[in-house]
């Protein structure tokens, strides 16, 4: 079976494991080297001891010697004896127990020249040759030792079980004989404690490990285990199942407090999403009252259109009455000119002074008709701009409509814009098209006050248009009375003869007044001829303006379908969640 390490209460077994097991391992280790090293210490200073006795012991043997009483022969057999006791038939001695280091250890010496003097088995042998098993020369080894002083000795060594362990020995010489002296003993022999110890300590580690893994074990069930059931609703979250039932942990640590987040997480996200549904619809209908004022606006939109195409045309056409106008007054002027130059032809000569007459009444006729056909289109001009008077007026009421009905359009935007932002992360994409929206709304009321604007010049220019037709018609009048006067005269002429001079010259001042006066009508109606033609421009400019906004209306009704369809969409989505009702 596969251990999965990915599993949490795995890891928890693995690290409560390690540092069960670390621990346990660097104390038996530490234990056992600390023992081993002391009771090592401890064994060595034995064998030092046991030299410094045998040395003692010589020293009392010498005493023997020096006083007499023994041979220095009878004092070394003497001391053999005492620590290895007598040679047997094999001429090999025993050891003595009380004399003994550790479990094999004894006491033996050799002489300067690696012979030895005291051992139970090579006693008067030669060692100068002899090698351990680890290559040490050990007759020199000790001889050389017993000459600088003494010192310890560690090499390997053939056990009485025939196997190889390592050996430390001590050897000092004796200043009486000229022995070296030295007590040696296998490690294993001193050691034997600190092997218990680290048994001791193994066994005590394992009984550990054994407790802390059922105890491991335990624990670590009772934290897995709130933690996979958190898992499973937290899946069941991420499938957008909200109708989970209340998880029953009741550990107060931060396992029970992790599970009362999920269940506060939960509740939150279904609060959430039942808001996000109650906003996705609230928006669904404001923009389908947004695409319904939108068409309105679209409607009157048209309206407006077709009525500034109108003033348009109206426009136009008195120019064009204007035009006429004008050409009349040249004619009335040049005619003027006329009479003065026909009076100038009276004065110089008298002979045909009654045709003149007759001809000047007949020029008087023509310039009353003249002068009445201007009267009538003066009327006509002024009947017209009081229509486009009345016509900027309803122009400026259809603005004013304009106007309401973005300041709407603007308030719905915002309101839009303020569910988006309630609705999150998933609001944004109604947050832009209602900020779209809005701007759209400023252009509106940006293209109507302009409008508005535009329609308060046309009404300036139309009362300035209607007082130069009134002093039009004042001049006119003027103009017939003046004529009335010269007709007046030439009555005079054809009666009296007798002050034909006087009167001609009179008339002819009278024709020179009538020309002047002709001449201001004519300068006139040209100003009321470019009143009218700025005004039928700024007609076609506000004809201009209401089909962009006519534009704007259309592009303010397409992103409104594009909202009711954005949220079409989010209701979907938030009807993929589950949720308990």
């Amino acid at each position: 079976m596969k251990i999965k390490f990915q599993s949490l209460k795995t890891k928890l077994i693995i690290l409560c494991l390690s540092i069960l097991i670390v621990p346990s391992v660097i104390i038996g280790f530490s234990a056992y080297q600390i023992s081993k090293s002391n009771l090592d210490t401890a064994g060595e200073a034995q064998l030092k001891n046991n030299v410094k006795m045998v040395i003692g012991q010589i020293n009392i043997l010498n005493k023997q010697v020096e006083a007499g009483n023994l041979t220095e022969k009878q004092a070394q057999e003497m001391l053999r004896q005492e620590l290895l006791g007598k040679k047997d038939a094999k001429n090999q001695r025993s050891i003595k127990k009380e004399y003994t280091v550790g479990d094999t250890g004894y006491a033996f010496a050799v002489n300067k020249k690696a012979v030895s003097v005291m051992n139970p088995l090579t006693e008067g042998q030669d060692i100068s040759n002899l090698k351990t098993e680890d290559g040490v020369m050990l007759g020199k080894e000790i001889v050389k030792l017993g000459e600088n002083g003494g010192g310890f000795l560690k090499y390997k060594w053939e056990t009485p079980a025939k196997t190889i362990e390592s050996k430390v020995s001590y050897f000092e010489m004796d200043p009486h004989w000229g022995w070296i002296v030295g007590c040696g003993a296998y490690e294993s022999e001193f050691n034997t404690g600190a092997t218990e110890v680290l048994n001791i300590v193994l066994i005590v580690s394992v009984i550990s490990i054994i407790i802390g893994l059922i105890v491991i074990l335990f624990f670590s069930t009772r934290l897995v285990n709130p933690i996979i059931v958190i898992g499973k609703g937290l899946n069941k979250v991420a499938q957008g199942d909200l109708t989970i039932e209340h998880i029953n942990i009741k550990t107060k640590d931060e396992v029970g407090q992790l599970a009362k987040d999920f269940v506060n997480m939960k509740e939150q996200m279904t609060q959430l999403i039942l808001q996000v549904k109650t906003s996705a619809e609230q928006v669904a209908a404001s923009s389908e009252e947004l695409t319904a004022s939108s068409q309105e606006t679209s409607r009157a939109t048209e309206e407006i259109t077709q009525s500034i195409q109108k003033v348009a045309a109206g426009s136009e056409q008195s120019t064009e009455n204007l035009e006429d106008s004008s050409k009349s007054l040249e004619e009335v002027s040049a005619g003027i000119q006329m009479i003065a130059e026909n009076s100038s032809s009276i004065a110089e000569s008298g002979l045909h002074t009654t045709e003149l007459a007759k001809q000047g009444g007949h020029f008087v006729e023509e310039t009353v008709n003249q002068i009445n056909l201007i009267n009538k289109s003066v009327n006509e001009t002024g009947e017209v701009i009081r229509l486009l008077d009345r016509r900027s007026q309803e122009i400026g009421d259809i603005t004013n409509v304009i106007s309401d009905i973005a300041n709407q359009t603007n308030l719905l935007a915002l309101n839009a814009a303020i569910e988006a932002a309630r609705a999150g992360e998933h609001g944004k994409g109604f947050a832009v098209v209602a900020d779209e929206v809005r701007k759209l709304a400023e252009q509106s009321q940006l293209s109507s006050t302009q409008i508005s604007n535009l329609i308060k010049e046309i009404q300036k220019d139309m009362n300035l248009s209607n007082d130069s037709m009134e002093q039009v018609k004042k001049d006119v009048q003027g103009g017939l009375g003046i004529i009335g006067k010269t007709q007046h005269n030439f009555e005079e002429i054809l009666s009296s003869m007798e002050n034909m001079s006087g009167k001609i010259d009179e008339m002819a001042a009278t024709a020179q007044q009538m020309s002047a006066g002709a001449q201001e009508v004519s300068a006139t109606v040209t100003g009321i001829t470019a009143i009218s033609k700025q005004s039928s421009m700024a007609s076609q400019g506000v004809a201009a303006a209401t089909e962009e906004q006519l534009a704007s209306m259309e592009e303010i009704s397409a992103s409104a379908n594009h909202l009711s369809e954005m949220a079409s969409h989010l209701q979907e989505i938030v009807g993929e969640f589950k949720i308990s009702q």
